[in-house]
């Protein structure tokens, strides 16, 4: 798998495309050959235009289930007051993406951490990470559509620090989504059903290769969503 995942990070712009005329993020369908069932990778950014998100919550309204990144909303009060705010006129996924109101089954497995501390401390924790994130999107508002910077949160840390966020947000991240796919292969894999998973795009080279090469899953649709024209 290290292979095919060296070569998907080299065709990173498969996932996301920034260009002249803006960005946008390609939404894959992949399907295992002789199984019903389907995974709907849609790479996210996380600040966007609103259209952007509309056009994700129509395909994830098509889906049987979805597996959402973070944590239920509830447990991020302050974060999605603070995302209503800001000045670039983009929206943050926060507000932009309502997946509880789509009345669909959703999934949550940062919610499957057995180190996720308990709920009044995660809103402590909430408090703290969104104050950084609600001062890049007023100080520094065009950071916060940079490609390279996929979760969202790089532009405030640094050195040692960003190595271990990034560890901790994309590699261990990472193994908990891919361990929640597996699971829902090996349950569900002979439904017809359609599994959504929108998620930050740089988690995507490690769900393609996965579903590739571990599952033998291959894309059987894509296509191109608007993340925000070039201004």
């Amino acid at each position: 798998m290290s292979c095919l995942t060296a070569l998907l990070r080299e065709a990173f712009m498969q996932f996301i495309e920034s260009s002249i005329i803006g960005v946008r993020s390609a939404v894959l369908t992949f399907r295992q050959p002789g199984s019903p069932m389907r995974f709907l990778l849609v790479p996210m950014l996380h600040v966007a235009e609103q259209a952007f998100y509309d056009q994700v919550s129509e395909r994830l309204r098509e889906c049987d289930l979805i597996v959402a990144e973070g944590q239920p909303y509830a447990d991020l009060p302050l974060h999605r007051r603070l995302a209503r705010i800001r000045a670039d006129g983009l929206v943050h996924q926060l507000v932009g993406l309502e997946v509880e109101s789509l009345d669909i089954p959703v999934l949550w497995p940062d919610e499957d951490d057995e180190t996720k501390p308990a709920r009044w401390l995660n809103i402590v924790i909430d408090t703290v990470a969104a104050v950084p994130d609600w001062l890049m999107a007023i100080r520094w508002p065009g950071r916060a559509i940079d490609i390279t910077d996929l979760t969202g949160h790089d532009g405030w840390a640094g050195g040692r620090a960003k190595t271990a966020w990034r560890r901790a947000i994309l590699h261990d991240r990472d193994k908990q989504l891919l361990d929640c796919l597996a699971r829902i292969h090996q349950e569900r894999g002979k439904e017809p059903i359609t599994v959504g998973v929108p998620w930050g795009a740089a988690h995507m080279i490690a769900v393609a290769g996965y579903l590739f090469s571990e599952l033998g899953y291959r894309v059987v649709a894509a296509e191109w969503l608007n993340v925000r024209t070039a201004r």
